[in-house]
């Protein structure tokens, strides 16, 4: 599937910066079944460095301006050529050991609601393996939460979701490494794009990655009660949706900001 990304994120500050220094990480993870075919990065008035491969793939440039301003705009515009890979995450050039991702975060952290989630899980799964009890949870967390907006925003832990049954994407993803970090499982968090087959649905998304031994990296997606098709782009992953925060930057001189994001993922003929 071929799909064309435009992506506009817009920051408005209170008081102009003196200086503005941004980590973007709004690229392309390189996998197998992916070929990109255009890809650009831009940041307004702002010079960039070259790019630079992480420990975990993940693809992170520099932008930095010392021109006084009040504004500041990150524009991403790109396309590729996608492939159902079932979940089956393969080409992706890592240095950290999986095992890394066993590690909670506050908003990951499992309390004992979660736990009891998790163990009656896994006891009506006890014959089944360790991807099967995974196919499992994602469908119980889809299940289990409804999918509603304004009910959570960034700092909401997973615990809170389950006592809400309340969220959007970010906390599913929560939820769902919450409860697999518990059921020994590591798990990170994704962040990408998304072509929706509904209209009302965010272009930028976010889902899991679970770690098997023998098997490697399988991608989840909770909210949607699937595994990664040819309708996902994947761009950058952490331990939770503020460790895989796509854009993270400091204003020196600044205050206050208001964001204002415009994304849209469209299918375009084949090349």
């Amino acid at each position: 599937m071929y799909l064309k990304i435009n992506h506009i994120t817009k920051y408005k500050y209170e008081k102009p910066f003196l200086s503005l220094t941004q980590a973007i990480k709004l690229f392309p993870t390189n996998l197998k079944d992916l070929k990109v075919i255009k890809w650009n990065v831009s940041v307004k008035n702002a010079s960039i460095g070259e790019k630079i491969i992480e420990s975990n793939g993940d693809q992170i440039v520099i932008a930095h301006t010392s021109k006084i301003n009040k504004s500041s705009e990150v524009i991403v515009n790109g396309e590729v050529k996608t492939s159902n890979n079932n979940g089956i995450i393969s080409g992706n050039k890592e240095k950290i050991n999986p095992l890394v991702y066993l590690r909670e975060t506050e908003l990951t952290k499992a309390d004992s609601g979660i736990k009891r989630f998790v163990s009656k899980l896994l006891l009506k799964n006890k014959r089944k393996n360790k991807l099967s009890f995974a196919h499992s949870l994602n469908s119980a967390i889809y299940d289990y939460i409804e999918y509603s907006s304004g009910t959570s925003d960034i700092s909401t832990p997973a615990k809170d979701i389950y006592n809400s049954r309340k969220g959007v994407c970010q906390d599913f993803a929560h939820l769902m490494i919450s409860s697999s970090i518990y059921a020994g499982i590591p798990a990170r968090y994704v962040m990408g794009y998304f072509l929706p087959e509904n209209t009302d649905t965010e272009a930028t998304h976010a889902w899991v990655e679970l770690y098997f031994k023998n098997v490697g990296w399988i991608a989840f997606d909770p909210s949607n009660n699937t595994s990664t098709n040819e309708r996902y782009l994947r761009i950058c992953s952490g331990f939770d949706s503020i460790s895989a925060a796509p854009i993270k930057g400091v204003a020196i001189g600044s205050s206050d900001e208001e964001l204002d994001v415009k994304v849209s993922v469209q299918q375009i003929p084949q090349q």
